[in-house]
């Protein structure tokens, strides 16, 4: 066997540099010095929470804004109370910006918090489950089995657990398609998890797919709607969920100005063109997934102003309809749709994975077809696409487009930190590209929701995970050991 070569030198420059970097006790006391600043920085963030006049400065930072132009710019982002004040170069610089929290953010990106446009958060302590699950052992397990037995404990621990993970994850608003809606309790405890996880949620009640429930749906709507949701101005908003498009609960939504959110696909809907007829398809509308649609389905979709969303991972795991997200469908009619992770049961809480197999999954059958000759070949779909797709179409889904998923003066302070001296995230040479092709939850260092902080220095705020952690398992231990007595 040949003894390894010479060891190859590098220039002495370079090699003085790497040795330095390698001088452990001048990085410890670097790193000690970071995390005394940011302990203090959180303080001051924590005490001032909830003042209406509090205001912090991300100083000197790379701004992904989110907006349809999909620009970026470095500068500051001034936040007073729980909104967006000022953005560029100079803000926060003048008398706006006395007494703010300042946030040196210099080696972050700083962009608009995702928006999942359609997440079942009620199956938060079923996650990993079934990793190898097809759409009908998806139903066995959550809908047939599990989700029968759950009582409004296991719901609130559900929506808990998944509107933590998505906070962590960088996620600042779901739409909580919470199609488990057992008993009134069961949709107070969802609404309440909500609330308490201090994420922005629209909460989209829905009747069970199967098992006994009380027929309370869609009435209880009203009573959710008289108990919860006195301001418009609150984190948790109330809309319809409904999984059979049935125009009475539809006509019942539309009286009440309430958005309905369906999941749509020719195997499960045919009577889209009927509810048109009839002035129940609007613009109010939500539809998830929007699989195998027909021409005249997508026209009465682009026609109304249906807000649509595409699931990547959920569509080609499960097997859903042609198990492929209905992306160029959607922009062959110039629907600009948001991102939506559907469920955990076999994959985990991460836009940034889902921008990822979008984008691939896209240009991946933009290339087969254009090797294959074909004509009318959609456009690959940019990074810059997909982050528009999971911010600001992401909002338009949750009808709060006007108040999230872009940075600009005026809109709520939704905002994640992205740090890029990571190993994985340096040198940040384009920072969309490294959002979406390089960047993972674990790099998300800091979450804002409406200018209050929830994740800092790579942890949730004010959460104690290990009761978390053992009040999921023991909502998990309970329901499978249910599930063995029938």
């Amino acid at each position: 066997m040949k003894s390894p070569g010479p060891h190859r030198s590098l220039s002495s420059g370079a090699s003085s540099a790497l040795r330095s970097a390698f001088a452990h006790s001048g990085a410890a006391v670097e790193f000690r010095d970071r995390a005394a600043k940011n302990a203090s920085v959180l303080d001051d963030l924590v005490r001032k929470d909830g003042d209406p006049d509090r205001r912090i400065l991300f100083r000197n930072t790379t701004i992904i804004t989110g907006k349809a132009d999909q620009s970026v710019l470095r500068g500051n982002v001034l936040v007073i109370g729980s909104k967006i004040a000022d953005v560029g170069p100079a803000a926060g610089t003048g008398a706006d910006g006395t007494n703010a929290v300042v946030i040196d953010a210099s080696d972050s990106i700083l962009m608009p918090g995702f928006v999942d446009s359609h997440l079942h958060a009620w199956e938060g302590q079923l996650r990993g489950m079934s990793p190898d699950a097809d759409f009908d052992h998806y139903l066995e397990v959550a809908h047939k089995t599990l989700g029968t037995l759950f009582r409004p404990h296991d719901t609130y621990i559900g929506n808990l657990v998944s509107s933590l993970v998505s906070l962590y994850s960088g996620v600042t608003t779901i739409v909580d398609n919470s199609h488990n809606s057992r008993t009134a309790d069961h949709s107070s405890a969802a609404v309440e998890a909500l609330f308490d996880s201090g994420i922005r949620g629209v909460h989209a009640a829905a009747a069970p797919r199967f098992g006994a429930w009380d027929q309370q749906w869609p009435a209880d709507l009203d009573r959710l709607q008289s108990e919860y949701f006195s301001s418009p101005d609150q984190l948790v908003t109330l809309r319809m969920m409904d999984t059979t498009a049935d125009a009475e609960a539809w006509r019942f939504a539309h009286e009440r100005g309430l958005w309905v959110s369906s999941e749509i696909g020719s195997d499960w809907v045919d009577n889209i063109p009927e509810l048109h007829r009839l002035g129940l398809v609007t613009e109010t509308h939500t539809f998830n997934h929007c699989l195998g649609l027909s021409e005249a389905e997508w026209q009465i979709i682009a026609d109304t102003g249906v807000k649509v969303n595409v699931s990547p991972r959920s569509d080609t795991l499960f097997g859903l309809g042609p198990s492929f997200p209905a992306i160029d469908e959607a922009l062959a009619h110039g629907i600009r749709p948001g991102l939506s992770m559907d469920n955990e049961l076999s994959y985990g809480v991460d836009m940034f994975t889902e921008m990822s197999v979008l984008t691939h999954l896209q240009r991946g059958r933009v290339h087969q077809r254009r090797y294959a000759e074909e004509d009318n070949v959609p456009a690959p779909i940019t990074a810059g696409d997909a982050i528009e797709f999971a911010t600001l179409r992401g909002a338009e889904n949750a009808g709060l487009i006007d108040r999230t998923g872009s940075i600009e003066a005026g809109k709520e302070a939704d905002l994640i930190l992205i740090d890029t001296t990571a190993p994985n995230t340096i040198p940040a040479t384009d920072p969309v590209a490294t959002v979406v092709a390089y960047a993972h939850p674990g790099n998300v260092s800091a979450v804002f929701v409406g200018g209050e902080v929830r994740k800092w220095d790579g942890h949730l705020v004010g959460v104690d995970m290990h009761t978390v952690r053992a009040v999921a398992e023991q909502s998990r231990d309970w329901l499978l050991a249910e599930s063995r007595k029938n």
